[in-house]
């Protein structure tokens, strides 16, 4: 009687890990590969508005040694408004980002728990995704200066081949050298 209790209790369990793999190998069959790439969508800076230079006109010598300008009381109506610093608009593409050390956290839409941490190498990452809504956001060794916006992806089980997805990550630390000047 216990023998056929042992056999019995080994049957079941021989099936539980075949059905346990079988379901293992038809989940993995579901995921689909999300082929990543990160931009660096970093822009230049300009200052606007900037007026132009005062014109100094003649130049003499005043008291003490101080140069006096005879046109200095020129107004500028646009320093008024004060000046701003706006992201110029970038040409073309915006390259593949280039540094090291970031990653890209993967979480479930509407999710905290993050599924995955993947790093970004040579502006790529990848992960297997079964069919759902995900939230992607690069995190950068530089949160001072670099930050990415999260990416809303979807993976559906009917589609063909990989899955794209795009990131932009910026540096808000690089100015245009003309801005440097207005300040």
């Amino acid at each position: 009687m216990r023998r056929s209790a042992t056999a019995l209790g080994l049957v079941v369990l021989v099936v539980a890990v075949a059905g346990l793999a079988a379901g293992s190998a038809t989940g993995a069959a579901n995921r689909k590969l999300v082929e990543g790439t990160v931009y660096d969508a970093t822009c230049a800076t300009v200052c606007a508005p900037e007026c132009p230079p005062i014109p100094c006109g003649p130049v003499g010598q005043g008291a003490r040694g101080a140069v006096v300008c005879a046109r200095r009381l020129i107004v500028c109506p646009l320093a008024r408004r004060g000046i701003e610093c706006v992201k110029a608009p970038c040409p073309g593409t915006d390259p593949v980002y280039a540094g090291e050390g970031a990653v890209v956290k993967v979480r479930r839409r509407g999710s905290a728990r993050v599924l995955a941490t993947l790093p970004i190498v040579e502006g790529h990452f990848k992960i297997r995704l079964g069919p759902g809504y995900y939230e992607m956001r690069p995190f950068l060794p530089e949160p001072e200066c670099w930050s990415g916006m999260k990416r809303e992806v979807l993976v559906t089980a009917k589609a063909k081949g990989p899955v794209s997805a795009e990131l932009r990550v910026a540096n808000s630390c690089v100015v245009h050298p003309d801005a440097t000047a207005a300040k």
